[in-house]
């Protein structure tokens, strides 16, 4: 998957279980999307490229890497997915419903 690396998109990559070659928007208010990048690519589920560095030639090189090489692609997968979380909504449903119950009047 290339993509850039709003959490949405970085969510739905790790949930899907997909290596990544991420580009984060340089343009990104606070600079979100290059930390969401790293973030990620700590995990082993990605790699960045910073669009000042983007290249065809060092995009080939990558896609190349990934497509000659079964085991990092499958050490990808498998950091992607112990990335996912698919309980967030619920976790998150779980927390405000706490929150509430504790200020009810």
């Amino acid at each position: 998957l290339l993509c850039r690396a709003g959490a949405t998109t970085i969510a739905e990559a790790a949930l899907w279980g997909l290596p990544a070659i991420v580009v984060p928007l340089p343009e990104a208010k606070g600079d979100h999307q290059r930390e969401n990048a790293f973030a990620y690519a700590r995990t082993g589920a990605a790699v960045v490229i910073e669009e000042t560095n983007l290249t065809t030639t060092i995009l080939l090189q990558e896609v190349d890497r990934l497509i000659e090489n079964a085991g990092d692609r499958e050490r990808m997968k498998d950091a992607a997915r112990a990335f996912a979380r698919p309980d967030a909504a619920t976790l998150v449903a779980d927390e405000l419903l706490r929150i509430g119950l504790t200020h009810e009047v």
